[in-house]
């Protein structure tokens, strides 16, 4: 029983990761507050997790308030830029889908596809900010050709991404009732989990030494 609360068990081990992932999680969502810092938030909780398990773990409060530092004009200019691409193309569905014929058809689900793309585009281009340096254009693009180079990977990203927004546009009584899982676990949680997901698409991009 003594070796199950040793430091070095692994139910130890899980319960002090928990841990971890539970402060990034409130440290996400305070720093989300103003709501324009989302880009930069997003990038910083990457930051983290991506050296969660490997010799450049440091402080989650170091690492993450320098990543957000660092990246804030970049992050923000890119989850701007995405908002208003995205919320533009969220009109327009709803725009075309009540256009009767073919027409309407036709130009809902090219909007919808444009949304797909710039949801994808969104789940890849902060985790990538947060590992590589580039201007502003060439993360954007390279994110996009990522997610295209990568669709499976890039679309479990984005559904991830979207389930609370999802939850808040089709039940928002389930989405309050999650409260405790969003405040406490849930962005820590799948950042960390799609950082492995997406290590594989980052690791042959990272030059050799």
């Amino acid at each position: 029983m003594q070796f199950l609360f040793s430091p070095d068990s692994k139910i130890m081990q899980f319960l002090s990761r928990l841990y971890d992932i539970a402060v990034l999680n409130l440290l996400f969502l305070v720093t989300c507050v103003p709501l324009v810092t989302i880009g930069a938030a997003s990038t910083a909780l990457y930051s983290v997790v991506f050296a969660m398990d490997t010799d450049r773990e440091g402080g989650i409060l170091s690492t993450y308030f320098r990543s957000f530092r660092r990246n804030f004009w970049q992050s923000t200019v890119i989850f701007l830029a995405l908002a208003l691409f995205g919320g533009a193309s969220c009109m327009n569905v709803l725009i075309f889908s009540r256009m009767s014929g073919g027409i309407g058809v036709a130009l809902s689900g090219l909007a919808l596809l444009i949304l797909l793309v710039i949801a994808q585009t969104s789940a890849m281009v902060f985790p990538l900010v947060s590992q590589f340096q580039n201007t502003t254009m060439a993360m954007v693009k390279n994110a996009f050709l990522l997610s295209l180079a990568n669709l499976p990977r890039a679309m479990l990203a984005a559904v991830v991404n979207g389930i609370p927004m999802l939850l808040v546009l089709l039940s928002p009584y389930l989405f309050l009732q999650l409260g405790g899982l969003w405040m406490f676990l849930y962005f820590g949680a799948t950042a960390y989990f799609l950082s492995r997901v997406l290590k594989k698409v980052f690791d042959p991009l990272i030059p050799q030494e």
